[in-house]
């Protein structure tokens, strides 16, 4: 009688202790400034070819620059792949651009082209570690 439930438990505490969950591998991560800081605020997003299908995972970043990748909903991983990652800061109004405030982060950021931001989402827990600047002020 025993023995029917060793083997669910068995895979159950894999599943759990691998940091994958229905083929998705928790991603975790923080986005700080080259110089020093959280990014506080924004959403760090990916993409990926996985099984021949376009795949996007995004996580929003926090106040103390953490994030979490999700696909299908907040949180719930990413499926094992490499992805190409952009960071979309938080948009800035017409008035506060108008007033010289700046984005979060340097525009080369928000592109897959130019952010050159890669990261393999491998089975088990992931930390990816982003490093950003700030934009640089144009010169009148």
């Amino acid at each position: 009688m025993l023995r029917q439930y060793v083997f669910p438990l068995l895979v159950m505490i894999l599943v759990c202790v691998s940091g994958c969950s229905g083929g998705r591998c928790t991603v975790t991560g923080t986005v700080t400034y080259d110089e020093g800081g959280a990014v506080d605020g924004g959403i760090v997003i990916g993409e990926a070819m996985v099984n021949e299908k376009l795949v996007m995972v995004q996580g929003n970043i926090e106040k103390d620059g953490t994030f979490s990748w999700g696909g299908i909903k907040a949180g719930d991983g990413a499926l094992p792949g490499s992805y190409k990652v952009l960071v979309m800061p938080i948009s800035l109004s017409e008035n506060e651009l108008s007033a010289g405030k700046f984005p979060a982060v340097d525009g080369k950021y928000t592109k897959y082209e130019t952010s050159g931001l890669r990261f393999d989402v491998k089975d088990g827990k992931n930390e990816f570690q982003i490093k950003v600047t700030k934009p640089k002020p144009k010169v009148k």
